[in-house]
């Protein structure tokens, strides 16, 4: 898989010196990723951004739910279908405008039977990224959890700027989560060779009734600095989580003082500061070293043994 990776030209790269990228990955199903993802999204829009939300569950992806659902045109599917001639004309022609700067790209829509939706190639995937990456000041991902094992998403998890593992405190997603979260530590970082290749944890109040409390799953995770570790907790939010939902509208849009709409937009303005602008020259020798830059053996290794 590694050489594959490399033989067409798949080695960790910027689409151009500004843009930045966020994966949100859940631990499992059912931890409220996608339901993150759309407002964090919306939230960085709201702060002046232009910002590409690109649903990448082709299993099922339910973004468009929180967005624009009525109004939501091309998917996933019909983007890959044209991945051949994809420019960034074309993809801006396919993209759903849910705000005046934020545009998405839904998953594909699974009404009737089950779902068959074949795994993308790793290169197309990079391929839609980069291109999304020409449109917007941030494009954010919303990762299906299967992605943490598939490998047509290794070559984007390690490309992203910057990754959130989503759990919930569970015993199940506490489970997933340690396994999940050193192994795209190792992953980052062997593939981005020095650069930050931070996976942040995002512990989200999702269910009422929880096993462990989040203290706990701090420990379980080996977080217990948090501030370190890039740890965060999101509060619990029923009641406006779900109008948000029927209503197809962002959480922060229906909700603005909602106390988790809040706390998302808070974590929007620290991930604003965190993605400032480099300075055009560091920019360019930074481009100029990527493109240089081949995958250490160590990151080959691992992948061949992980994809085996």
């Amino acid at each position: 898989m590694a050489m594959e990776i490399e033989s067409r030209g798949l080695a960790p790269m910027q689409a151009n010196d500004t843009a930045r990228t966020i994966g949100l990955i859940g631990s499992k199903g059912g931890v409220g990723t996608t339901l993150l993802a759309s407002s964090l999204a919306w939230a960085l829009a709201e702060r002046g951004l232009r910002v590409v939300l690109l649903d990448l569950d082709t299993h099922g992806g339910q973004a468009a739910l929180h967005l624009c659902e009525r109004n939501a045109g091309p998917t996933l599917r019909d983007v890959l279908q044209v991945i051949d001639r994809l420019d960034d004309t074309l993809l801006d022609t396919l993209l759903t405008p849910c705000s005046p700067r934020l545009r998405l790209l839904p998953a594909p829509r699974q009404w009737l039977g089950p779902a068959v939706e074949a795994a993308p190639e790793p290169q197309h995937l990079l391929r839609l990224v980069h291109t999304a990456a020409t449109l917007a000041d941030c494009v954010v991902l919303d990762l299906p959890a299967r992605a943490a094992v598939e490998k047509a998403f290794a070559a984007v998890l390690v490309d992203l700027d910057r990754l959130e593992l989503i759990s919930e405190p569970s015993l199940p997603a506490t489970f997933n989560a340690r396994r999940s979260w050193h192994w795209l530590q190792t992953l980052r970082a062997e593939g981005h060779e020095g650069r930050d290749a931070a996976c942040h944890v995002v512990l989200n109040q999702v269910h009422r009734h929880q096993a462990l409390d989040s203290a706990q799953v701090w420990r379980t995770l080996g977080l217990e600095d948090r501030g370190a570790a890039f740890g965060r907790e999101l509060p619990r939010s029923d009641e406006a989580v779900a109008q948000a939902i029927y209503q197809g509208q962002a959480l922060g849009a229906l909700q603005p003082r909602d106390a988790l709409s809040r706390a998302v937009a808070r974590w929007a303005e620290e991930v604003e500061g965190a993605f400032k602008p480099k300075p055009a020259a560091a920019a360019h020798a930074d481009s100029r070293a990527l493109a240089q830059a081949t995958p250490s053996a160590g990151w080959r290794e691992r992948l061949i043994r992980w994809a085996t």
